[in-house]
C-alpha cells in the first residue's frame, strides 16, 4: 500500500526540515497544532496554519526588517508577530539557498551557546572568493615646512 499524496504545503515544510536536519538538536514536533522544528525542545519554527504554508521562524528584529524590505514577496508579518522576534516566510515563494540561511539563523537564536561553539567548530564558515582588497602604496611624506 502507497501512502498518500502529500499536500503542496506538507512537501515545503518536509524540504525545510530536511534542510534544518544538518543543525544539531533539530526535532520535528507539533507546535500550536501544526508541524513544528525545535532545537533540543526550544522553539525555533512552525507552519501557522498547515492550508497557508507560511513558516513562522524565529528572526531578530533587524534581520526582520531587512528581509521584509528585501523580499515583501516572500517574507510576512502580521499583527501578532509584531513585538515578536518572528518573521513569516512563504515556503512555496523562496529559494534554497535563502531559506537555509533564514532556518541557521532561526537554530542560532534557539540552539544553546555550546551547542553553536561545537557546530562552528566543525563547520568553519568557506573561505571568501572575493580578491582580496589590493593595499595602497605608502605616499612619500614631506616635511611641512614652518
Amino acid at each position: 500500500m502507497t501512502a498518500p499524496p502529500k499536500s503542496t504545503v506538507e512537501r515545503h515544510f518536509a524540504a525545510a526540515v530536511k534542510l534544518a536536519e544538518r543543525f544539531p538538536g533539530i526535532e520535528v514536533e507539533t507546535s500550536y497544532h501544526t508541524p513544528g522544528i525545535k532545537v533540543n525542545g526550544k522553539f525555533m519554527a512552525r507552519l501557522r496554519t498547515e492550508a497557508e504554508g507560511w513558516l513562522a521562524i524565529r528572526c531578530d528584529f533587524v534581520d526582520r526588517e531587512i528581509l521584509l524590505q528585501a523580499a515583501p514577496h516572500v517574507f510576512h508579518l502580521t499583527p501578532h508577530y509584531q513585538n515578536y522576534p518572528m518573521i513569516l516566510v512563504d515556503l512555496a515563494a523562496i529559494d534554497k539557498g535563502a531559506l537555509l540561511e533564514v532556518l541557521e539563523r532561526g537554530w542560532r537564536m534557539a540552539a544553546s551557546k555550546k551547542v553553536i561553539r561545537d557546530f562552528d567548530e566543525r563547520h568553519p564558515p568557506a573561505p571568501s572568493t572575493a580578491a582580496p582588497a589590493k593595499k595602497r602604496p605608502e605616499r612619500k611624506r614631506t616635511p611641512k615646512k614652518r
